[in-house]
């Protein structure tokens, strides 16, 4: 029913202010149907997760003071379950006297329906408008992008970035880890990366290039390996998927600075304190460049289940390869023709590394 209705929009004379816009919206029957803290969720199909978090949801937004009273059984109230002729991550809600009928082609599409109930409600002081609403996603990876590495986020912070992404339908959160400016994961193997590589000296102030506009504060900060466990399970359990950046070859600084032997020069190196672009990035010359990456994704692996994993190649300035005895010996070696073909390799190289453990690259 839903596939053969998607491609038309119905006006309506009551207006559904809901982010994204559902496919199809007829609310022409009159009445509202009032959800309160006494309003019962009916939960069929064992649909309790999505119908717990909806509950801890309306605890947040509506102010009730407990959770609502869930049960098997029930006529009137909300009722949640599944269908498999519904497209998967896709949603029917039908609104009326009796209550709110929610029915996901997947426990996502539940629980992406409830949230559209959720935003109904808060707009429209706690009712909602008697009617038919049908959605289903039109890409199926609808992702946003986080980087802490300029600028550091606490675990609650992140959390709070993920019920955003989940109230808006997105499911994949690219969580940007390493970079110039820091490098935010516990690596157990390295446990340097963070003493030393997690810590810049000051920030500069917006993009001027002139010391009197750097702050002079220290910034830092890094996630356990136990917090990312938790807020991995935290956004899985809001259908959130996320994938992790490691970068390399480029944007190095941080774990350069850490182990200055892994670059080409040998440094000294310092935690970036700016913006831009680094010509000093990992040597692809050297095997301790590689042993580093496959240890440090060892533990990325185990930490991250999805099938991606980012691994950045892009800003990769190639100066200090060409000046580099261990990359000239390489690109020889290999049989090269020259840098660009030196950087396919190492991307190549991570590339198989990774597929053999059954993951893939962005």
């Amino acid at each position: 029913v839903v596939a053969s209705v998607l491609s038309i929009a119905t006006l309506s004379a009551r207006e559904l202010n809901v982010v994204p816009e559902p496919a199809y919206v007829d609310l022409e029957a009159e009445g509202d149907y009032a959800v309160t803290n006494k309003t019962r969720i009916i939960v069929v199909d064992e649909m309790w997760a999505p119908a717990e978090r909806f509950s801890e949801d309306m605890m947040a937004t509506m102010g009730f003071e407990k959770p609502m009273h869930m049960s098997k059984h029930g006529n009137k109230g909300i009722k949640v379950r599944t269908d498999s002729c519904i497209a998967p991550e896709g949603y029917e809600m039908t609104v009326s006297e009796e209550g709110v009928l929610i029915i996901g082609g997947d426990e996502a599409g539940v629980y992406y329906g409830l949230q559209t109930l959720r935003q109904i409600l808060v707009t429209n002081n706690g009712c909602v408008p008697y009617g038919f609403v049908a959605d289903e996603p039109s890409f199926r990876y609808r992702g946003a992008h986080l980087d802490v590495c300029r600028h550091f986020m606490s675990v609650d912070d992140v959390k709070e970035y993920i019920d955003i992404l989940a109230a808006h339908k997105l499911n994949r959160l690219h969580w940007h880890l390493t970079d110039d400016q820091g490098w935010r994961i516990e690596i157990k193997a390295y446990p340097e990366l963070t003493e030393k590589g997690s810590v810049r000296k000051e920030t500069l102030i917006g993009h001027g290039l002139e010391p009197k506009w750097w702050d002079g504060k220290p910034h830092g900060g890094y996630y356990t390996q136990e917090q990312i466990r938790d807020v991995v399970k935290y956004a899985a359990e809001r259908y959130v998927t996320i994938v992790p950046e490691i970068e390399m070859p480029g944007h190095a600084i941080a774990a350069l600075t850490t182990y200055p032997e892994l670059g080409c020069t040998g440094g000294p190196y310092e935690v970036w304190t700016r913006w831009g672009i680094s010509k000093d990035i990992f040597c692809a010359g050297k095997e301790s460049t590689f042993e580093f990456i496959e240890n440090v994704l060892t533990e990325v692996l185990e930490l991250f289940p999805y099938e991606y994993i980012h691994i950045g190649g892009d800003e990769a300035p190639r100066d200090a390869w060409k000046k580099c005895p261990h990359c000239q010996k390489r690109i020889k070696d290999e049989g090269l023709e020259n840098e660009h073909q030196l950087q396919s390799y190492f991307m190549e190289r991570i590339e198989k590394w990774l597929a053999e453990r059954g993951r893939k690259i962005i």
